[in-house]
């Protein structure tokens, strides 16, 4: 490279990092759990992981069409995902720890449940019940 390509003032070049002085690291990742999870804060829980299972009707027929989202205990919805046509699902956790899961569906009742993470995926079921109809209005 042409030396006049690569000027910059004095002040500024001494401030930056010289290339030839940059090494990369090539440390490999520590497998030591006991410095992950204390990274973390959360003990026995260590990077991102998942929650998966079925959505099904009190009859046991899966349902198709239910939205469930994963929300943190700040409020922010980490992940939410539409039910498949078995009424699988499977949301993504960044961290182990407790999450609100959340389901809705048009023809069923809304649900939610606190739920615990860990360090392995939870496998977790639910059950939407109908939703009741709509009382009457009543005449004035």
């Amino acid at each position: 490279m042409e030396a006049w390509a690569r000027w910059l003032p004095g002040w500024l070049d001494r401030r930056l990092p010289q290339p030839a002085l940059v090494a990369p690291q090539t440390a490999p990742p520590t497998t030591d759990s006991s410095t992950e999870d204390a990274s973390i804060g959360v003990p026995g829980t260590t990077g991102s992981t998942v929650v998966h299972g079925f959505v099904r009707t009190e009859e046991g027929m899966p349902v198709a069409d239910a939205v469930l989202t994963l929300v943190a205990p700040s409020g922010t919805r980490l992940d939410r995902v539409v039910t498949l046509a078995d009424g699988s699902y499977i949301l993504s956790a960044p961290i182990g720890g407790s999450y609100l899961l959340a389901a809705t569906s048009r023809a069923y009742e809304p649900w939610s449940r606190h739920i615990t993470v860990g360090r392995d995926p939870l496998v977790h079921d639910l059950t939407l019940s109908p939703q009741e109809a709509a009382s009457p209005s009543h005449p004035a």
